[in-house]
């Protein structure tokens, strides 16, 4: 029988059985509990009864993809939260967590978050951040617990998918779950000054099931953007997709000095936004630094 991890904590291991529409405990067994091969919540495996309540689990599928933080396999969308303000939306934030999508080869939604703070006047400058970057092929939400903006576009969003929220601490990726997803209880007011980080924090990974079809994990996602912990600076460029769109002079080249640079030209006539091309050359010093302190 085939089952879903939908619980991961410590050794307790939940398994839903879609045959049986019921969640059993899963026990590792044979190679799995011999090799102590790490089993996620996301993960697909193939299970026997052996009780009312208990399942051994017999072999683990090929995953799709595996995330480290939090720990979940086969995810299927990611959405990037990101506030309008508290805090304020950042655009060196959210191009390194698109990168970060890009390396994982997962499809991002950007939902930009509490739209009722947007005064009047910032109205224009939201929409065009919009139009960014939906331009570039990513499909971008507003969204405002407080009014309800977007919140019908959020749940076709996720039907059907196993998807994760990430973006930074207090831009309300605790109270989009709260609102679509019965059940869910997670804390919010996430903002902590003195450690930088989210407070709510634990061992466990759970899929809450979506009413609407698929799972949502219910621990959220990436808070800080870690690019230098993932990508070098050669793969960086690959992951602004923009910029693979363009053949340059050299195949190694970086879009900083080199002669002939196609990426350059095409920010030159507008072709690529100035602002992509600004946080590119931000992300990849910080990933510089990084090399250069594990040389020493």
């Amino acid at each position: 029988m085939r089952g879903l991890v939908v619980a991961r904590s410590g050794a307790r291991i939940e398994i839903w059985l879609p045959e049986q529409r019921r969640i059993a405990l899963g026990i590792p067994r044979g190679k799995l509990q011999k090799h102590g091969e790490r089993i996620y919540a996301g993960d697909w495996v193939d299970v026997r009864i052996i009780s009312p309540n208990e399942v051994a689990i017999e072999g683990v599928e090929e995953r799709a993809n595996l995330l480290t933080q939090p720990p979940v396999a086969n995810v299927d969308k990611m959405l990037l939260v990101m506030s309008w303000h508290e805090p304020d939306f950042s655009n060196l934030v959210l191009d390194g967590l698109l990168a970060q999508a890009e390396f994982l080869n997962l499809a991002a939604t950007i939902v930009i978050n509490k739209v009722d703070l947007a005064l009047k006047r910032e109205l224009p400058r939201l929409e065009r951040w919009g139009k960014l970057y939906e331009s570039l092929g990513y499909p971008v939400l507003k969204a405002s617990i407080k009014t309800g903006d977007g919140l019908s576009q959020l749940r076709e969003v996720m039907r059907g998918n196993l998807v994760v929220l990430a973006g930074p601490s207090g831009s309300g990726k605790s109270s989009i779950l709260n609102a679509l997803i019965p059940g869910a209880k997670l804390r919010t007011g996430e903002v902590s000054e003195k450690l930088g980080r989210g407070r709510h924090s634990t061992t466990e990974v759970r899929l809450l099931p979506n009413p609407n079809g698929g799972w949502v994990v219910d621990t959220p996602g990436f808070q800080r953007v870690d690019l230098p912990s993932w990508v070098n600076t050669d793969t960086l460029p690959k992951l602004y997709r923009e910029f693979t769109n363009y053949q340059c002079e050299f195949n190694n080249c970086t879009h900083t000095v080199e002669p002939g640079c196609a990426v350059k030209e095409a920010l030159k006539h507008g072709e690529i936004p100035k602002e992509r091309y600004q946080t590119y050359l931000f992300w990849r010093d910080a990933i510089r630094r990084v090399e250069r302190e594990r040389k020493k």
